[in-house]
């Protein structure tokens, strides 16, 4: 071969050589990262409903005072109001188990289901009971003998007291797995002074022979007074006559921490 051909040669190898030493260093383009799994939604717990029991007589007359015991899941005690009806608050799915007592009435038990996302109603009727015996000899004696309630020795007047609630409380507070809890204050003649702590819903409850105040010490939640529901804080005072229905539910994370003082009867240790 002649000296032009081996350059020109030469000058084709080194170009072969250039172009494969480049396609090996070139950077392979990245694969594709595999998608992200979805995430799963959070599940959401139980939701607890408020549930209405209405009960009636067979002539479908609304009954008042008819104490309706709940057991179950979560158990609650309410007594029905004027028109017949109560509220189980705080309730949460499963079965349960409701019985329903009222002095003259046969007391029934009836075993209920309450399922997620459902507001049930329950409606009951009572059944009269039997009438009662006629009174004995001696307790028709008896009664014709006692004094006239004016001539009745009054209650005593009781003990005066004197408490600083916050050095009470320091003494007393409500422990942290106690759902509730009540200390007497003071009992008079015709009132008693309790102190409340709640950290559940109280039952709801009419008393027909007392007045009572409340006054809220310390913490937040609701007070259902007849069809109402008001919100309780700090110092709010709530006055609640003989036969109004009346239920405390406690909110937040601290005790709802209440003065009772219930007026009307006797109070007797």
């Amino acid at each position: 071969m002649t000296t032009r051909m081996w350059s020109c040669l030469a000058v084709l190898l080194v170009a072969i050589v250039s172009d494969v030493g480049a396609q090996q260093q070139a950077p392979q383009p990245p694969s594709a990262a595999p998608p992200a799994a979805p995430r799963a939604a959070p599940s959401s717990g139980p939701r607890a409903s408020t549930v209405t029991v209405t009960v009636t007589d067979e002539a479908g007359a609304p009954v008042q005072g008819v104490t309706v015991t709940v057991t179950g899941p979560v158990s609650r005690t309410v007594t029905t109001i004027a028109n017949g009806t109560a509220r189980l608050l705080g309730m949460r799915t499963g079965t349960y188990r409701l019985r329903f007592e009222h002095q003259g009435f046969i007391t029934l038990e009836r075993e209920v289901t309450m399922r997620a996302g459902a507001l049930p109603e329950i409606d009951v009727t009572l059944s009269p009971g039997a009438a009662p015996p006629p009174p004995t000899v001696e307790e028709t004696e008896a009664r014709e003998k006692a004094p006239p309630e004016s001539e009745r020795e009054p209650a005593p007047p009781g003990d005066p007291r004197y408490v600083t609630i916050v050095d009470f409380l320091d003494k007393n507070l409500i422990g942290g797995r106690e759902p509730s809890k009540r200390d007497e204050l003071g009992c008079t003649a015709s009132a008693r002074t309790t102190l409340l702590q709640l950290r559940e819903s109280g039952k709801e409850e009419a008393r027909t022979d007392a007045d009572e105040v409340l006054y809220v010490v310390a913490g937040e939640g609701t007070l259902r007074l007849g069809n109402r529901d008001l919100p309780l804080s700090s110092s709010t005072t709530a006055i609640v006559p003989r036969g109004t229905v009346r239920g405390l539910t406690r909110k937040g994370r601290n005790p709802l921490i209440v003065l009772s003082v219930v007026s009307g009867p006797p109070c007797t240790k």
